[in-house]
């Protein structure tokens, strides 16, 4: 039988000597009850009626059952270390810190209406572990009363709708020393300087490489380059980190636990883009950051502005560059709770800094609308799941530890659509999987269906000689053929009976190595020349992507009659309407570097 104690209103429940446990044997409190503790054990309930007053002093509160608040206020004082833990959230109604000896939450999620921290007391919120205060956030103990920690698990999380608050959240920097790392402040008021700028015995003398991207010239700005034409000092003319801004940061000492002291970022935040870049692959990319103590969620319902953003598989994409992977991941709003590309999600980690594609300039704005307690661990173990309709993930993993790549592919869409512009490792012995799309190169594409498109080339640059394992992620019953053509080494490897191949690459090798089939397999490696043709929806289609530069396209019946003559563009695939009965038809393809002739049943026209 579950156990009930019930504080009625106007109850003082002041704890200052013995311990109170609830749990099988539930003590009978009347209004004057002493204590150093309180311990709802599983199973147990404390329910609070009204507008008690729970004082617990130099004691902790555990709860491994169910706390129901009234309007109650609990205050933790005295001198003594205090712990609030359990393995069950809690939801108070007012809490008060007034102890000198500090407070920490171990709790997965405490929340509160209104929180008070008095002057001389101390509040942390473990690493991983999350606080949600919905009213009034007090803090009185300066910076160091509110402690957000971090560590190898990953970070605490708040939520807040007050400004202005005092805080110190930590960053662990994990991984490899010197891996790089997107940052982005949670305060507005952390110099760039002290220990973010480490000594060291680098070249120059320090520890650390601090760099930001400045879109207009589509090049990374170093922080201490003060001479060039276009410095850190005129793109950055502020002293301070720039809330919504990101950086790219590397330390040479491993895993350091970095601070940012300030007032905590809260409410509407917007960040100017640009759209002027000199480069036209990377022009409108902007590299912006999670202005927020805690996670965002960019696929939130409402508190996004992004009219400005690039549209995408009817959502908005955004890259986060993963240290284990050594390659960028992209994840779509529109993709909802799924995982993109290199394990990212929906959920942007406080402090994390990640770059979105404007369209125009303008701003990206945020509210706390799209604020969460999730995913405050950066990224998701588990890569995709085939939870996906129509989904297909195909991830290359270096075997020399050298990193992972992963590409997506979508079908089901009314069109054809460029999903996500691939950005390309900022580390040269990274792996890189992408597909071309005309002058486009791509980590995710939307696809119509695979009778349009039973075969798609996929690029790969092994980035160093080694060996590789590639898996391929899907639905078997979305798909009767799954098929991965090695072009170097002439194999078809069934995707559906095994989903992982294995293969070696040197860095000479022609990045136009993989072929992935969804229907029959018509290869034309033997030849030399990766063109082919095939017929789809009443056209035929002409896949150049694996081809670089003009290719003349002739179309002939079998009596050697021309039906069709076109000069096309390579890299690119093309429809064609070709005005003639059903029939077999010979496709010819010449350029300078070489030519294939191909037999393709024409369907007829409609």
């Amino acid at each position: 039988m579950k156990r009930k104690y019930k504080l009625q209103r106007s109850t003082h429940f002041n704890i200052s000597q013995t311990i109170i446990t609830l749990g099988f044997v539930l003590a009978i409190l009347v209004s004057s009850a002493f204590g150093q503790q309180i311990n709802i054990g599983s199973g147990a309930y404390l329910n609070i009626a009204g507008a008690a007053h729970i004082n617990i002093n130099n004691g902790d509160f555990v709860n491994n059952g169910t706390y129901t608040k009234g309007t109650e206020t609990i205050t933790f004082s005295g001198n003594s270390a205090i712990t609030i833990s359990g393995t069950s959230n809690t939801d108070f109604n007012n809490v008060s810190i007034t102890s000198t000896g500090g407070v920490t939450t171990q709790l997965g999620q405490l929340v509160a209406n209104n929180f008070t921290i008095s002057l001389g007391s101390k509040f942390t919120i473990n690493p991983t572990k999350a606080v949600m205060v919905s009213g009034i956030l007090t803090n009185s103990a300066s910076t160091g009363g509110l402690v957000l920690k971090s560590d190898v698990t990953g970070t605490a999380s708040l939520i807040h709708n007050t400004n202005s608050v005092p805080a110190t959240v930590q960053r662990y920097i994990s991984g490899n020393a010197e891996d790089w790392h997107f940052i982005s402040p949670p305060v507005s008021n952390q110099p760039i300087s002290s220990t973010w700028l480490p000594s060291g015995t680098y070249g120059n003398g320090t520890g650390y490489d601090l760099y930001l991207w400045n879109e207009p010239n589509s090049c990374w700005i170093y922080n201490l380059d003060v001479t060039s034409p276009i410095n850190w000092s005129t793109v950055h003319t502020e002293t301070d980190f720039v809330a919504g801004r990101g950086y790219l940061y590397s330390v040479q000492a491993a895993n350091p636990t970095k601070e940012f002291v300030g007032s905590l970022n809260n409410g509407l935040l917007n960040f100017g883009l640009t759209f002027s870049g000199s480069d036209i692959v990377l022009k409108g990319f902007n590299l912006v950051g999670n202005p927020y103590p805690s996670s965002v969620n960019w696929s939130a319902a409402s508190g996004w502005t992004r009219t400005n953003l690039d549209v995408s598989g009817g959502g908005y994409n955004m890259w986060i560059w993963n240290p284990a992977a050594n390659n960028y991941g992209v994840f779509n709003s529109a993709d909802g709770d799924g995982v993109g590309t290199n394990s990212v999600t929906q959920f942007i980690a406080p402090m994390q800094g990640f770059f979105v594609q404007a369209q125009s300039a303008g701003n990206l704005g945020m509210d706390n609308n799209v604020r969460v307690n999730d995913g405050a661990s950066w990224f998701k173990s588990s890569k995709y799941n085939g939870d996906k309709n129509e989904m297909v993930a195909l991830t290359v993993t270096s075997d020399n530890g050298n990193g992972f790549d992963e590409i997506q592919l979508g079908f089901g869409y009314s069109k054809n659509e460029n999903g996500a512009t691939k950005l390309f490792s900022r580390v040269p012995t990274a792996p890189s999987l992408y597909m071309v799309s005309g002058s486009d190169n791509l980590s995710v594409g939307y696809l119509t269906n695979t009778q349009e498109h039973p075969a798609v080339p996929i690029k790969f640059t092994p980035g160093a000689t080694g060996n590789f394992t590639i898996n391929c992620n899907f639905d078997p019953f979305n798909f009767e053929t799954v098929v991965l053509e090695d072009r170097k080494t002439n194999t078809f490897h069934n995707l559906k009976a095994i989903n992982e191949y294995s293969f070696c690459s040197t860095s000479s090798d022609d990045s136009n190595r993989f072929v992935l089939y969804f229907g029959p397999v018509n290869s034309n490696s033997d030849t030399g020349f990766p063109a082919r043709a095939y017929t789809a929806n009443y056209q035929l289609v002409i896949d150049l992507s694996l081809v670089s530069g003009d290719t003349e396209t002739y179309v002939y019946d079998i009596m050697g009659r021309l039906l069709l003559h076109k000069k096309l563009q390579g890299e690119t695939l093309h429809n064609l309407n070709l005005n003639a009965q059903t029939q077999t038809v010979i496709v010819s393809f010449k350029n300078p570097a070489g030519g294939l002739n191909q037999k393709v049943f024409w369907n007829g026209n409609r």
